[in-house]
């Protein structure tokens, strides 16, 4: 490693050179030789797996829009990106290079993920299924109480919806909104309905946000981003089919059959089937 001590200094690339700094000090280093071949077999399979978990973060990332807009991080898609492949690692039925996103993986993984890193829910939210068809959505008492709350909202606005995934086959879209307001004044805890596929997987997403009603009459979102919560509260895992049970008829028995040869007229002995009566069970 080379330092520069005189009056001129620099950084980046200069041909092979590349020049940084460290501290106070102008240093400066060759670029490393890179083969095709430089990577190890493991190397390039840890890299595909990666590579796999970007592109299912990707999906739950397109699967979002239309949602309200959060506001902006630029750690979200690392963040999203670095959970999928721990899920991934939790694989350890396949070798390496080809591990699989399980919904057991998901659910362990994703379930309290914030999508909006500067507020935090500090309840937990009930989820039931009283249907085969239907999923319901419910906060604890106190709830509105338990939240921050930014200054002059009048209003709290609560949104659910429910993400069907399937990430092997790169699947993943909205399939149900639930949506509610309440006055900030009014204590009715609200509980949100949405219909559910039983045979797939679906994450549940939780967007809590504040409203402001101006003199106007109109209404505004409130600017403080810690105030607008946005996460994973749950990950419904697919209903086992029940499995049918194969009943085998009784064994019925069958006649015995013994052959033997008779002499025939011409001389050429005959051959004869006797049959006995089966044995009864």
């Amino acid at each position: 490693m080379a330092i520069l001590t005189g009056a001129i200094q620099m950084e980046g690339r200069v041909g092979g050179l590349i020049f940084y700094r460290r501290g106070n000090k102008t240093c400066c280093r060759s670029m490393p030789n890179y083969r095709p071949d430089s990577q190890s077999a493991a190397s390039r399979q840890s890299a595909g797996e990666f590579g796999k978990a970007s592109k299912a973060a990707k999906l739950i990332r397109d699967a979002m829009n239309g949602l309200w807009p959060l506001p902006h991080d630029g750690t979200l898609v690392n963040r999203l990106n670095k959970t999928l492949y721990t899920a991934l690692l939790k694989d350890a039925v396949h070798p390496r290079g080809q591990r699989t996103l399980a919904p057991a993986a998901l659910q362990q993984t994703l379930t309290g993920f914030r999508f909006n890193k500067k507020a935090s829910l500090p309840f937990q939210v009930n989820i039931t299924r009283p249907s085969a068809a239907r999923v319901h959505v419910s906060l604890p008492d106190k709830w509105k109480e338990l939240l921050k709350q930014p200054r002059f909202a009048t209003h709290i606005q609560v949104q659910v919806a429910a993400l069907s995934v399937d990430l092997e086959a790169n699947i993943c879209h909205k399939t149900a909104i639930a949506v509610a307001c309440t006055p900030l004044r009014d204590g009715v805890v609200p509980v949100l309905e949405l219909p559910h596929k039983k045979n797939v997987t679906t994450i549940m997403v939780l967007q809590i946000r504040y409203l402001n009603e101006g003199g106007n009459g109109q209404v505004y979102t409130s600017a403080d981003l810690s105030c607008m919560q946005s996460g994973v509260i749950g990950v419904l895992l697919p209903e086992k089919q029940p499995q049918k049970v194969l009943t085998s008829s009784p064994h019925v028995p069958q006649p015995f059959t013994q052959p033997h040869n008779t002499p025939s007229p011409n001389g050429k002995r005959k051959q004869l089937v006797t049959t006995l009566p089966a044995h009864p069970s």
